[in-house]
């Protein structure tokens, strides 16, 4: 989930500035956001046998590079991505239609995620200034 939070490059420049650790407290807002995110794709899941929304998984260990913070939602079913996307037979006919489940959670998301990055922006931000 890609976007752009307004002052985003001067906050952070600020608390690295103090000391603080602007990955960390990002990797918090990208925690929460892919727990949130998972129930959300599990409520989304069009549901037969319930195996799909079992295999649902998430990072609860947040992925850090020296740059960036990535959490990540998917599942390991084979067939998971006949699900979001549907399917069609050799003539392009559709023979199962896409019943989205990973799509709309990243999308409803993406202002959960600006909101949780800028909150633990500021507490990080408070926390270096004492």
């Amino acid at each position: 989930m890609a976007g752009e939070i307004k002052g985003l490059d001067s906050l952070m420049a600020k608390l690295n500035a103090m000391g603080g650790n602007v990955l960390d407290a990002l990797g918090t807002a990208v925690k929460i956001t892919t727990q949130i995110a998972l129930s959300d794709a599990q409520a989304n899941i069009h549901n037969r046998t319930g195996m799909l929304s079992q295999s649902l998984v998430h990072g609860t260990d947040v992925e850090h590079t020296e740059t960036s913070v990535t959490g990540t939602v998917g599942t390991s079913a084979y067939y998971a991505d006949y699900v979001e996307r549907g399917t069609k037979d050799e003539f392009g006919n559709t023979r199962n239609p896409p019943y989205p489940y990973l799509m709309p959670a990243l999308n409803a998301n993406k202002s959960t995620f600006e909101y949780l990055a800028k909150r633990e922006l500021k507490k990080a931000l408070r926390k270096a200034a004492k």
